[in-house]
């Protein structure tokens, strides 16, 4: 029993470290909008297509609820990224690609990139 444990005591440490490590505290909240600049128009429509398909499980504000914070995450991944997450999804998140218009998934990128914190700002 005792070897055991010393031959499992290694691979724990490992795994712990490893999963220490994935482990994301920045405050990407804190980095602002990203520097992409859109019109009040897509602003407008991101804002009604985030409260459609959004808001229940990333929370009104972006702050998130059943879902991850969205404030600030445009440091985090790409625009392309963040499309692409939007469009097939991920882990519990259905992917969107389907169901909204490339317009509606344009709109809805500016406004997680940059809409949060113009409104946080009125």
């Amino acid at each position: 029993m005792r070897s055991t444990l010393f031959r499992l005591t290694p691979a724990l440490l490992a795994l712990a470290l490893c999963c220490a490590a994935c482990i994301d505290r920045t405050d990407w909240a804190s980095k602002g909008p990203t520097e992409e600049d859109y019109s009040q128009q897509v602003m407008a429509l991101g804002a009604d297509v985030y409260r459609d398909s959004c808001a229940a499980c990333h929370g009104s504000d972006g702050s998130g609820s059943f879902g991850p914070a969205l404030i600030g995450k445009g440091h985090k991944y790409s625009y392309e990224e963040q499309r692409r997450l939007i469009e097939r999804g991920r882990r519990s998140m259905p992917g969107f690609g389907a169901g909204l218009s490339e317009e509606e998934i344009e709109a809805v990128l500016a406004h997680i990139r940059v809409g949060f914190f113009a409104a946080r700002n009125n």
